[in-house]
């Protein structure tokens, strides 16, 4: 009958109600003692606020949208990893910008189009045993947030120059940034001395992947600087730091010939650099070749 329907699917009804409720329980039960716990713990906050800061994270070791200036390509295909000379005319002494608008970093490295970084060595002699000389360099690890090259060892500081900046005035705000987050930097080089401590210009066209970022190519004219750090001063990796930690991971100190060495061999802990540039670089540090 009507009313045997009606009183059926109200027991119905009453039925999935109250197994709604008990797996409201359920679920209840298990968000108090197995979600918050894992949550409140101090392992569970670590990774819930790496999971929310990660994006941060490689926002801040580099913009994707920073714009560079874009510049010819070199002259032959065999001059992609060499030393820019005299020789290849006024138009690359230095790089002649292309008359087009700035581009965006994450374009540029996708592209593989031609712009302009600096790199800048920091060393220190001293007088060692029966007076012979040794030879220190200071080596930054890469952030892990770092769209190319990520936790491997690399020059002292470097940076990309941005659209309408020069070489020189890039190079002495890295020093700052990238090293002098603690203030030794400070008054220390001034953009003259960056200026006189230049050692070459050279071209590099390097590729690889990022697990975040994912292919690039990146084709860039890199003035080489090395500075001098005073002999009767501490030289530490301790004493340097960069005002954003997600710039870099820390700092090593390496033999100059041990450094030498190593690039020369291609070891992996290492960015990988032409046989032009470690020669360029190992002259100016007085490594025998």
């Amino acid at each position: 009958s009507v009313h045997d329907g009606s009183q059926g699917a109200a027991k119905a009804s009453i039925v999935d109600m109250v197994r709604g409720l008990i797996c409201i329980g359920m679920l209840q039960v298990i968000a108090q003692r197995v979600v918050m716990p894992m949550v409140l713990s101090p392992r569970g906050l670590r990774h819930y606020a790496t999971v929310a800061m990660a994006g941060s994270n490689f926002h801040l070791a580099q913009d994707s949208n920073e714009l560079f200036d874009l510049y010819l390509t070199p002259p032959d295909k065999e001059l992609h990893n060499a030393v820019v000379t005299p020789a290849w005319g006024m138009e690359f002494n230095p790089p002649k910008r292309i008359d087009r608008s700035p581009k965006e970093r994450g374009l540029v490295h996708r592209d593989g189009d031609w712009h302009r970084s600096v790199h800048v060595w920091l060393a220190q002699t001293t007088n060692g045993d029966r007076g012979k000389t040794s030879c220190k360099v200071l080596l930054q690890r890469r952030s892990p947030y770092k769209d190319t090259h990520p936790n491997l060892l690399d020059v002292s500081c470097a940076g990309h120059v941005d659209a309408g900046s020069d070489t020189v005035e890039t190079a002495t705000r890295e020093l700052q940034e990238e090293l002098g987050g603690n203030g030794i930097m400070q008054d220390r080089y001034e953009a003259e001395d960056v200026r006189r401590s230049k050692v070459c210009t050279v071209t590099s066209s390097i590729q690889g992947q990022t697990e975040k970022f994912g292919r690039f190519l990146c084709r860039e004219y890199q003035d080489v600087f090395l500075l001098w750090w005073p002999s009767d001063e501490a030289f530490a990796p301790g004493l340097f730091s960069p005002q954003t930690e997600e710039e870099v991971s820390g700092f090593e100190l390496m033999a100059a010939e041990e450094l030498v060495a190593k690039l020369r061999s291609g070891d992996k802990d290492l960015v990988p650099r032409s046989i032009a540039y470690i020669g360029e670089l190992s002259r100016a540090l007085g490594v025998e070749q």
